[in-house]
């Protein structure tokens, strides 16, 4: 089965999107994304779907504006409307790394326009190779099962479905895809610079693992990634039951209350998972948040008097009262 035809059958199996939805394709210019691009164009009459074409540049080197002219020539030759937007002055964060400050601007940038023209799914054009990377550095960096998932297929961001097709597909198909049909595209030259961790891992390690210790390496990460995906998502789904029986929530001001006896009797994993699940309904995810930090709240439960208090980032208390395990936001 060709890509086109496997990609047709995984975007309707997916149910990401109806027949009349408004589709965001984020399209950097690059191989994977401008694939993907042509694909969704020669698929949205037969589904019925809507395509709009989005582009953030970064800013970051001197073909940024050439990728986005790209973008947008490839968005008027095909007859699909385009959104871009720059980030005007990205050397002058504060704090925190370039590449996941450029990530997250553009996942914001994402969901703000998916906002204003109603859009129903932001399709994005992970690969096989990116989830193999992503699982490899995770290890590196230090992560739990969550991390080890991977890449997820579809999640929901703001309110907005993010959805990422080719993440069963691998970097030659797509270009041996461009190849064929002689679809031009744009190769990023921060692809190549080694001071993203990311491309060290592309660029370094993985030749290495792959050359010295086993040619299927990727194969492996990606296999590993699914395997842990569902048994997660089965552990999620008991945490939810029990979230939902023993915990409270509250908008304003921002509170989670979790039972501390029906907390002490679950399993060790679903405990952290629960008081996991709490700080998510807070700040809407625990990026930020490490192994100690989880130690720390676990030594709160169980050798700290009623009343104490764990400072976490992002203005995060988790403080143990008599009978809750209480987590406020401010």
């Amino acid at each position: 089965m060709n890509l086109m035809h496997r990609l047709r059958k995984d975007i309707l199996s997916a149910n990401s999107f109806d027949r009349g939805d408004t589709v965001i394709i984020g399209a950097s210019g690059g191989p994977d994304s401008t694939a993907l691009t042509h694909i969704l164009h020669a698929l949205q009459y037969e589904i019925g779907f809507h395509l709009h074409i989005a582009h953030y540049n970064h800013n970051l080197h001197r073909q940024s504006g050439r990728n986005q002219k790209f973008v947008e020539k490839l968005a008027e030759e095909l007859n699909v409307p385009c959104t871009t937007q720059m980030w005007r002055h990205p050397h002058r964060r504060k704090k925190g790394s370039l590449e996941d400050a450029a990530r997250q601007r553009r996942l914001q940038f994402f969901s703000h326009l998916s906002k204003r023209i109603g859009a129903r799914a932001v399709v994005l054009a992970h690969t096989k190779d990116d989830l193999a990377e992503t699982v490899l550095m995770r290890i590196l960096r230090g992560t739990g099962l969550q991390g080890l998932r991977g890449i997820a297929q579809q999640k929901e961001l703001n309110g907005v479905r993010i959805f990422r097709p080719m993440l069963n597909t691998s970097k030659e198909e797509i270009l041996s895809f461009l190849k064929k049909r002689k679809i031009p595209y744009r190769n990023d030259p921060t692809n190549r610079q080694k001071k993203f961790f990311r491309n060290k891992i592309r660029l370094e390690l993985l030749p290495l693992l792959t050359a010295g210790y086993n040619r299927n390496i990727k194969e492996l990460l990606v296999n590993l990634a699914e395997h842990i995906d569902t048994d997660y998502n089965y552990l999620e789904d008991q945490v939810a039951r029990i979230f939902t029986k023993y915990a409270k929530y509250s908008a304003g001001p921002s509170k989670v209350l979790i039972d501390r006896a029906a907390l002490g009797k679950q399993h060790p994993a679903l405990q952290r998972m629960l008081i996991r699940a709490g700080i998510e309904k807070l700040q809407g995810s625990t990026n930020r948040l490490t192994f100690d930090h989880y130690r720390e709240i676990e030594d709160l439960l169980k050798n700290r008097p009623q009343g104490s208090v764990v400072h976490l980032p992002r203005k995060i208390h988790v403080r143990k009262d008599q009978k809750y395990l209480t987590l406020t936001q401010n």
